[in-house]
């Protein structure tokens, strides 16, 4: 349910922002979004519970145990690399869409338009609450494969809706429902698979944002010297990473897994 709001949240804003930008400017934007931050932060503040909790330990010690705890523990590691790998090829090709859209060796749309788009990412927000269920029924690993996987045929139809818009819209759908879905399969692994729920969610955030942000980076220049096909490229790049780069389990989180199991037998 949080996921689904999140995503919900990203690509509504998305259409919102380009109906503003196209009726008042980009600048508009940016000061209604410092507005609304500035509202949901007080509001936030007011509404949630008082919490007092006794602190242990230095205060930036959980950032200082993030390393040790993804080395610790495979399966944090390969959710936080996976859901970098899903969350980069989404980011690339969803944040260059627009360059897409808007250009005249595109299609040439107004900004409100390409905002507009985001109407199919939204309608795939609804995969959270079926991909909660799946994980509880088949297991995080499996729908994480098969979110891959669908990710990996949204790729060649992006590619191919540089021309065709229909396969553009079906590749839009395709991509977000993939990202929803993997990234509730990741995280269910990181809150369960450790003693330290909230440190290893912070790792998995950073993991998943900062591949994400890494991927952003390269599509604008892929665009800018190799067209759409650039950004397909660093969006299949990126899976490619995220999924080779964890096939195989480093050897000494596998030694430590292994010993937990031993320990866990013969207890």
């Amino acid at each position: 349910a949080v996921i689904a709001g999140l995503f919900t949240g990203v690509v509504a804003a998305r259409v919102l922002g380009g109906l503003a930008g196209q009726a008042f400017g980009w600048r508009a934007v940016f000061v209604g979004a410092a507005v609304l931050t500035a509202v949901l932060g007080l509001a936030t503040a007011y509404i949630l519970p008082v919490e007092r909790r006794q602190r242990r330990g230095p205060l930036f010690a959980g950032l200082v145990a993030i390393p040790g705890l993804v080395r610790r523990s495979p399966d944090l590691w390969r959710a936080c690399v996976r859901q970098a790998g899903m969350y980069g090829a989404w980011s690339a090709l969803w944040t260059s869409l627009a360059l897409l859209l808007t250009e005249g060796e595109g299609y040439g749309m107004t900004t409100a338009a390409a905002g507009l788009f985001g109407l199919f990412g939204l309608a795939a927000s609804v995969v959270a609450p079926l991909a909660g269920g799946l994980v509880d029924r088949f297991g995080a690993a499996k729908v994480v494969r098969s979110a891959y996987a669908l990710a990996a045929l949204s790729v060649p139809l992006f590619w191919l809706g540089g021309q065709v818009m229909a396969a553009l819209c079906a590749a839009a759908v395709l991509v977000h429902a993939a990202l929803v879905a993997s990234h509730v399969a990741n995280q269910t692994l990181a809150l369960t698979t450790t003693s330290a729920p909230a440190t290893a969610n912070t790792a998995y955030v950073v993991a998943g944002f900062a591949g994400g942000a890494l991927a952003s980076a390269l599509a604008g220049p892929a665009f800018g010297h190799w067209g759409w096909g650039g950004v397909c490229a660093v969006a299949g790049a990126w899976l490619v990473l995220g999924w080779t780069a964890t096939a195989v389990r480093p050897a000494r989180s596998a030694r430590s897994a292994r010993s937990a199991r031993s320990v866990r037998s013969a207890r």
